[in-house]
C-alpha cells in the first residue's frame, strides 16, 4: 500500500512515520498514493489524519514535553492508531514503537529520572506500546547494568578490519586479510601509532579504562607470528593499571590456532569469543564460512584447555535455509558446551551484505524467529544465565533484538559500555568510533576513523587531532 505524507511540522518526522508505516506494509511515496496521511502539530499535541476517498480517521496525542524524542513518540503512536483503523491490521510489534538500536538508553534515562524499577514496565507499555515481557526484560537489564558498570569507567577498543572470508550476511567494512606478512606488519605499525596516541590521550585526561576489547573483523586472521607481535604491542601500551577485562574476538575457527591462544594467555586475555553461529555444516558453507562444525569444536576445546576463564558463543537465528528444528539443535549443542556467555542474534539484512540480494534463501518466518528467540532465552535460563545487554538493528527479522546472556559475574563490561552509550569508549583502528559521554550522561560526542585503510594511514595525524577534541 502506498502512503503520501503531508505535514506542517518543521522537524524531520519522516523516519518515524516510515518505520510505523512499514509495520503495515505501507511505503511512503510522493505520487500515486492510495492513502493520504496528514500530520499537524502544535506546542501541546500531534494529530494524524488519514483519508481514503470521502472517509477519514484521526488520532491526537498530547505532548508531555517539547523534546524531539517526545515528538517522535507521539507521531508514532498517532500513525499506528490511524493505520490500524484504516487497514484493520494489528501487526506484531515485539518492541512497540521503539525503533532505535539501543532501547536500554531509554530505560536508563527513565530510571535515572526517578521512575521506580517496579513501575517502568507499565510506563513503557503506556507510552511506547512495549509488551509487558519486553518491559520486564529491559528493566532487569538496566538494573543489572547500573550495578556492574560504573559510569565513570571507560572502554578501549582496537578494531582489526580483516577476515579470512566475507560472510554473506555481513555488512561491516572489513576486507579479506592480505596473505603477505609484510603487509600485515605494515598495517600493525599503524595500529601501534594509533594505540600509542589514544593511550597518551587517556593518561593526559586521567580517564580510567576498565575494559579492553579487540574486535573487527577477525583479529585472529593475522598469521601466528604477526598476531603474537600484535599482542606484544598491546601489552606494551595498554593502560593496565585499571583494566580488569581483556577480550579478544576470536570468532572464526578457520583462523584459530594454539600459538595464537598461547599469545593471548601470555598477555592476560581473560575473555574470548569463539563463535559457531550455527551447528550445521550446510549453513556454514551457504553463508561463506570456510570452516566446519568440527573445526569449531577443536577451537572450543583448545580454549577450554587454556587459562582463559570466560568464553562467549554467538548464534544467529534466521540464517538462510535453517528451520526451527535446525536452530533448536544449534541451541542444544551450545548448551551442552556450557559457555559462560551466550549471545543470541537475530538475522539482520543490511543493504551492503551479499545476502540482501538473496532474501529468498531465508525460510524462517517472523513468527518462527520470535519462537526461537524465546527458546534462546529459556536455554540460557536453564544454564543459569541472565540477560545483561541487548541491542536492535534496522532490517532485523521480525523486528526482534539481539540479547546477550551471562553466568552471574561474567558479564562483559565492554559490551555494556559500547552498546548502552552511557560510558566513554576510545577506539583504535580503521572504521572504529570513539564516543565521549557528556555531563548529562545521555548525550555524547563521536569521532569515527576512516573506513578506507589508505585514507586512515594518510590522515592519521589529522584524526589524532580530531579525536583529542572529544576529551577537551
Amino acid at each position: 500500500m502506498k502512503l503520501k505524507l503531508i505535514s506542517n511540522i518543521e522537524q524531520n518526522i519522516v523516519p518515524a512515520v516510515r518505520d510505523m508505516a512499514a509495520l503495515f506494509d505501507c511505503n511512503l511515496v510522493e505520487e500515486g498514493a492510495e492513502l493520504e496521511l496528514r500530520i499537524a502539530g502544535n506546542a501541546s499535541s500531534v494529530t494524524a489524519i488519514i483519508s481514503r476517498g470521502a472517509g477519514y480517521r484521526s488520532c491526537t496525542q498530547l505532548l508531555k514535553d517539547s523534546t524531539s524524542g517526545e515528538l517522535a513518540r507521539c507521531v508514532k503512536l498517532a500513525v499506528v492508531s490511524v493505520l490500524e483503523q484504516v487497514t484493520h491490521k494489528h501487526p506484531d510489534m515485539p518492541w512497540g514503537v521503539l525503533t532505535g538500536v539501543r532501547p536500554g538508553k531509554l530505560g536508563h534515562k527513565l530510571l535515572e529520572s526517578g521512575v521506580a524499577a517496579s513501575e517502568l514496565p507499565q510506563l513503557l507499555a503506556e507510552r511506547y506500546l512495549l509488551p509487558a515481557k519486553q518491559g520486564r526484560l529491559l528493566t532487569d537489564i538496566c538494573t543489572l547494568q547500573a550495578k556492574i558498570a560504573p559510569k565513570n569507567e571507560a572502554g578501549l577498543y582496537i578494531g582489526i578490519p580483516f577476515c579470512p572470508t566475507k560472510c554473506s550476511y555481513c555488512s561491516f567494512p572489513s576486507g579479506i586479510i592480505p596473505q603477505s606478512e609484510e603487509l600485515q606488519e605494515k598495517f600493525l605499525k599503524l595500529i601501534e601509532l594509533d594505540l600509542q596516541n589514544v593511550v597518551q590521550l587517556l593518561s593526559m585526561h586521567s580517564v580510567k579504562v576498565s575494559s579492553l576489547y579487540i574486535g573487527g573483523g577477525t583479529p585472529t586472521s593475522f598469521t601466528d607470528r604477526v598476531f603474537s607481535h600484535f599482542m606484544e604491542i598491546v601489552q606494551k601500551y595498554a593502560p593496565w593499571s585499571s583494566i580488569r577485562e581483556f577480550t579478544v574476538e576470536a570468532g572464526r575457527p578457520d583462523c584459530f590456532s594454539r600459538p595464537k591462544l598461547e599469545a593471548m594467555e601470555a598477555v592476560g586475555v581473560n575473555r574470548i569469543s569463539v563463535n559457531p553461529q550455527t551447528f550445521h555444516d550446510k549453513t556454514l558453507e551457504r553463508i561463506g564460512r570456510k570452516h566446519s562444525v568440527a573445526d569449531f569444536y577443536k577451537a572450543y576445546d583448545m580454549t577450554r584447555a587454556s587459562r582463559i576463564p570466560i568464553v562467549n558463543m554467538d548464534l544467529i537465528i534466521g540464517l538462510p535455509g535453517e528451520t526451527e528444528q535446525d536452530i533448536a539443535y544449534s541451541l542444544e549443542c551450545a548448551a551442552k558446551l556450557k559457555p559462560e556467555n551466550l549471545t543470541v542474534h537475530t538475522l539482520t539484512l543490511k543493504k551492503d551484505a551479499a545476502l540482501f540480494q538473496k532474501q529468498g534463501e531465508i525460510s524462517l518466518s517472523a513468527e518462527a524467529a520470535g519462537r526461537m528467540v524465546e527458546l534462546g532465552a529459556s536455554t540460557a535460563a536453564e544454564l543459569g544465565m541472565v540477560p545483561y545487554y541487548l541491542y536492535r538493528q534496522h532490517y532485523m527479522l521480525g523486528h526482534l533484538a539481539n540479547v546477550g546472556y551471562a553466568m552471574p559475574g561474567t558479564e562483559s563490561l565492554y559490551n555494556i559500555q559500547m552498546m548502552e552509550e552511557r560510558h566513554t569508549v576510545m577506539a583504535v583502528g580503521p572504521s572504529s568510533s570513539s564516543k565521549m559521554i557528556l555531563e548529562d550522561g545521555h548525550h555524547l560526542l563521536r569521532h569515527a576513523m576512516p573506513k578506507n585503510i589508505a585514507v586512515y594511514e594518510n590522515t592519521l595525524e589529522e584524526q589524532f587531532a580530531k579525536r583529542a577534541l572529544l576529551l577537551k
